[in-house]
């Protein structure tokens, strides 16, 4: 430890002495720390660090799935839940719960739109989380046969109620019913998203076709994952015999409850660490190509220690514990750069972020940090050390003898860059590809014109509201806001595209043959009201809109996208053609198509899954509906909508007033974050490739100097030394651009789901880049090829 200590200090002061060489080495090194210390903190918030539940690895998603029919996922029907829950052999409890209703509450100051779950009485006890004040729900609870009652988030506790314990046992209006507080939850609890309150799940469940619901279990001790899938196959398959019409060909689908929350952001974080990996992985052959250099000066240094009998491996360790010392600098620089870049991050998410996510640099990340320091440590400081303490006596210690490093210190610089040039175009042609897919994203034709297009939601109390009552409000409001100065068309939907998700129904087309129960193909379903079409810039392309004689006492019509009408009638009008929706045993009506509008797309820019029908909402009217108003001014138009709204009902919330252009850009923001921690991988990929060749070019020049001298001597003009010093870089680039164009073609296909419209192979990008980089590296080169035509040969004589 002592010799450790002391070759720790000599290497410090010697870094001290050359600042220029141990700040631009410190801070490469910190950039590339810094980025992976910062992605890791993403990867550790959402894939490593244990869930705010009890044994939360125990913890497992239940869906339903039908693989002969291509579905992947439907949902859960209540029958196959309570099926599941009697018959299962490998859970200590099963529970179902669907999130995401609206509750407004009032009485209690202004009225408030609360996020509310449903769930079975013994969710929370799966779980393992016990509330702070109160109880949970029973078994008598459940379809509310014993009273409404509900329990509070902390949250909500706290903001509207003052975080007063006398709050179990009183009674608060939701959706103008009364509920009966039983409980407070813990802070920072949420399930299963987020929510404010959880009330018991509802007395009207829906049949074995209605998959509207989520379930959790919980394992029991002992039991893998793959036993409880081999279970629960048997389980399906018993309730398949049990009921063949609706449960033909349906299984279940078991994944951790990690897993699920976790959804897309896994592969696209594990990509995103691989790119990370491959900045530091350039930043440690940048620095290994500076120790290189640098070692060229302490040959005579290295030759007099081994002269006094320092051995080899003596002097590999003394060069390693400098390395060691400059990673640990560059490591303390990188988390302080960690520490900024993390909030920098954070701060271009314009979205709440699920509440499990948690993102801080906590031990793990520390410690993973330490650990990735002294790696690149050992990664950059091996070779050279290596090379560096080979060294030939009787050269390096005759008086003026050349310092020169030798054939194989060339060998292993050449190496390293090349391998920098390929791992650079690499990254560069990653970022290309993000970069031109969310191009395309953000000018993809979405059906619609977002352009000046104000946006909100009003969710009405059904107590209060009857079917007619609801349609009377609405049409009243829409009335209303299209007499408001500045107003120039008003509308109204159940879903707006890329706000709210799509309803969902199955369809029978009059004339094609009824499909078993379960097995009907699936339509996106939208209750709109008219002139929603004209509002929203959805094209009507044969046919007509709805208008006011679309009532409940008339025929029942829709409109449908011209996806379905090119489906069922490719070669005729759809006009006229019926259609009903939903199972057959809800007796749904015959709907008589009297219009095509363009295609939307409803659940995504990148996503087009299903056809929509649209209905009118005289005919089928719902207590929440969302505004779509279109004006000259619709940031402005706010305080006007919300008096018209207060005048109307003056306890309504307004929810997510918004334009559609904020809906689209909050829609596409995960594309666009990765397409900005790509770009700017790849731009400090691009830096850092072009400082290292910089620096390999001007050692080999400073090395040459005294060849280049007696060249010019000899005649060679300025032209031939460019030429030499400049084919010498680019011969090297030019073969780090072929292995690294090999290496995107394999790499990038990993990347395919995260492109939009865009080839993992595009010719475009790829020589775009491979050419920018070669720009980038012919100037690297040039600056020490200029410097190498100014060498004064008569030095290089006399010295010879």
């Amino acid at each position: 430890m002592k010799t450790l200590w002391q070759d720790a200090r000599y290497g410090l002061r010697m870094l001290m002495k050359n600042p220029g060489f141990t700040l631009t080495a410190v801070i490469t090194l910190a950039l590339g720390i810094g980025a992976t210390s910062v992605i890791f903190s993403f990867v550790n918030g959402i894939l490593l660090r244990p869930l705010p539940y009890r044994d939360s690895d125990r913890l497992v998603l239940l869906d339903e799935n039908a693989p002969k029919r291509g579905i992947a996922s439907m949902g859960v029907s209540y029958p196959d839940f309570l099926d599941w829950r009697e018959q299962n052999r490998v859970f200590t409890g099963v529970a179902a719960y669907d999130g995401g209703w609206d509750y407004t509450l009032t009485g209690i100051g202004e009225p408030e739109e609360l996020l509310c779950a449903w769930a079975s009485y013994n969710a929370f006890e799966i779980l393992g989380v016990a509330p702070i004040l109160g109880r949970t729900f029973t078994a008598e609870e459940e379809g509310w046969k014993n009273g409404l009652v509900g329990i509070l988030s902390h949250d909500l506790w706290v903001r509207r109620f003052g975080a007063k314990p006398d709050v179990i046992g009183r009674t608060i209006a939701l959706n103008t019913r009364s509920h009966t507080v039983i409980g407070v939850m813990p802070p920072g609890f949420k399930f299963p998203k987020v929510a404010d309150l959880w009330v018991p799940m509802p007395p009207v469940m829906g049949g074995r076709t209605d998959h509207g619901w989520s379930a959790i279990a919980r394992l029991k001790l002992g039991v893998t994952l793959e036993q409880a899938r081999s279970d629960m196959t048997a389980v399906a398959r018993h309730i398949e015999e049990q009921n063949p019409d609706t449960n033909e060909g349906l299984g279940v689908k078991l994944i951790p409850l990690r897993e699920g929350l976790a959804g897309d952001y896994r592969k696209a974080l594990l990509i995103l660490m691989g790119v990370v990996g491959l900045v530091l992985l350039i930043a440690c052959v940048n620095v290994a190509n500076l120790l290189l250099a640098r070692a060229s000066a302490r040959t005579k240094e290295v030759a007099i220690r081994t002269a006094l009998g320092a051995g080899r491996w003596r002097v590999f360790r003394q060069l390693l514990t400098e390395s060691v010392v400059l990673g640990v600098m560059g490591g303390a620089l990188g988390l302080m750069l960690a520490f900024w870049g993390l909030d920098l991050l954070l701060a271009a998410i314009p979205t709440d972020l699920p509440f499990w996510m948690r993102f801080d640099l906590d031990g793990r990340v520390l410690g993973f940090t330490a650990g990735v320091t002294l790696l690149t440590a050992l990664i950059f400081g091996a070779a050279p050390a290596l090379q560096a303490s080979k060294v030939d006596l009787n050269e390096a210690l005759k008086e003026g003898g050349r310092s020169s490093s030798g054939a194989g210190r060339h060998r292993t610089l050449r190496t390293l860059v090349v391998a920098e040039v390929a791992l650079s175009l690499v990254l560069l042609i990653g970022a290309g590809l993000m970069m031109r897919s969310f191009m395309r994203l953000q000018h993809t034709n979405s059906g619609f014109n977002p352009e000046n297009l104000l946006t909100l939601r009003l969710n009405l109390p059904v107590a209060k509201y009857d079917f007619p009552q609801r349609r009377a409000f609405f049409q009243q409001l829409l009335e209303r806001t299209r007499a408001t100065p500045g107003v120039e068309a008003a509308g109204a939907a159940f879903n707006l595209p890329l706000r709210e998700a799509p309803s969902e129904s199955s369809l029978t087309v009059e004339g094609y043959p009824a499909l078993p129960p379960g097995q009907a193909p699936m339509v996106n379903t939208n209750v709109i009201t008219p002139d929603y079409f004209r509002t929203m810039g959805i094209p009507l392309l044969i046919g007509r809109d709805f208008n006011d004689a679309d009532t409940g006492d008339s025929m029942s019509v829709t409109i449908i996208d011209e996806r379905l009408a090119r489906e069922y009638w490719p070669n005729e009008s759809p006009i006229g053609k019926r259609i009903t929706l939903g199972p057959p045993e809800d007796k749904e009506p015959w709907y008589t198509i009297v219009g095509v509008v363009g295609a939307v797309k409803n659940e995504s820019l990148n996503l087009t899954r299903r056809k929509t029908v649209y209905v009118p909402h005289a005919q089928y009217s719902t207590d929440d509906m969302s505004l779509a108003i279109r004006a000259r001014n619709p940031e402005n138009l706010a305080p006007a909508i919300q008096r018209q709204v207060k005048a109307m009902n003056p306890d309504l919330p307004i929810i997510n007033m918004q334009t559609m252009t904020e809906v689209i850009s909050d829609s596409i923001w995960q594309p666009r974050l990765y397409a900005i921690l790509f770009g700017v991988f790849a731009a400090v990929a691009l830096a850092l490739a072009s400082v290292g060749l910089y620096g390999v070019m001007a050692y080999s020049v400073s090395e040459r100097s005294r060849e280049i001298g007696i060249r010019i001597a000899l005649g060679a003009q300025r032209r031939d030394v460019l030429k030499l010093v400049v084919a010498q870089g680019l011969t090297l680039t030019l073969i780090g651009i072929g292995i690294g164009l090999a290496a995107a073609l394999a790499l990038t296909r990993l990347m395919r789901s995260l492109l939009f419209e865009v080839s993992v192979t595009d010719p475009l990008t790829f020589a775009g880049l491979a050419a920018l980089l070669s720009v980038v590296a012919l100037l690297a080169c040039y600056l020490p090829a200029r410097r190498a035509t100014k060498v004064d040969p008569m030095v290089s004589l006399k010295c010879e």
